[in-house]
């Protein structure tokens, strides 16, 4: 019988006022301490700098109302290298695993937001909602965070994408050096559910560059692939980002 290795994730990671007071306490202070060149990546993109000024307004936010999301199933999946794994679920956090270790060695809580809150009265006139603010209280819908749909990584580098449908893919990179975790570089919008992500590394013949342009595939539909529960306004098509070393060149198509 030939030998079988088998690779397992433990999913079920929660997301609750504790790990958003720690991440609120810690997360900043190590991208400052453990990747400074991240960090400068980031402060010389605007976009970047407000969406994580924005996070962490959410993550205050989330604390301060004890929100909980529970991971209940690990829908994508992408190899950083050999022994380093990123998955994501539908609780919205990413975590990065390592063969040795059983569980996460670092969890990215609620990577791609919550989705906007509604309410079961939803359906029924403003008149008869507005009637009686304590029920329509009572029957407000839980706060849920965006799963994450897709995972891809460029193999054996530092850099992996996430999306979901929030209408960004975002960009990751590792932290360096021993200390394990990861920051956001960079987004590219992309409106709707994106369904799956590829990534390939663009090698000229007789290149010997270190850095090397990446073309990014993103699949996107108007609902999500696994099911029909919800619908974004956007276009059922693959559309190809051309990432080049230079950042100042990119493309899309």
């Amino acid at each position: 019988i030939a030998d079988e290795a088998q690779l397992v994730f433990r999913g079920g990671s929660t997301t609750d006022q504790s790990r958003i007071t720690k991440a609120l306490s810690e997360g900043k202070q190590d991208a400052i301490e453990a990747a400074a060149d991240v960090r400068a990546i980031i402060e010389q993109n605007h976009s970047t700098t407000q969406h994580a000024d924005e996070y962490r307004d959410l993550l205050r936010s989330l604390a301060a109302e004890n929100t909980e999301f529970c991971e209940e199933s690990v829908d994508a999946v992408a190899m950083i290298d050999e022994e380093t794994y990123v998955t994501g679920g539908d609780s919205g956090a990413l975590c990065l695993w390592s063969v040795q270790k059983k569980k996460p060695v670092f969890i990215h809580h609620i990577a791609h937001g919550i989705q906007p809150t509604a309410t079961s009265t939803d359906t029924v006139s403003a008149t008869a909602a507005a009637a009686d603010d304590e029920n329509s209280s009572a029957t407000r819908l839980p706060t849920r965070s965006r799963w994450i749909t897709a995972l891809a990584a460029v193999p054996f580098t530092d850099m992996f994408f996430s999306a979901s449908s929030d209408g960004l893919v975002r960009l990751w990179r590792m932290r360096p050096g021993k200390t394990p975790g990861f920051d956001m570089v960079n987004t590219i919008p992309v409106a709707g559910f994106v369904n799956g992500l590829a990534v390939r590394e663009l090698t000229p013949e007789g290149s010997l560059a270190v850095r090397k342009d990446i073309i990014l595939a993103v699949a996107v539909g108007n609902e999500p692939r696994l099911g029909r529960w919800a619908k974004e306004k956007a276009r059922n098509v693959v559309r190809l980002f051309h990432l080049p070393a230079n950042p100042s060149k990119s493309s899309s198509s």
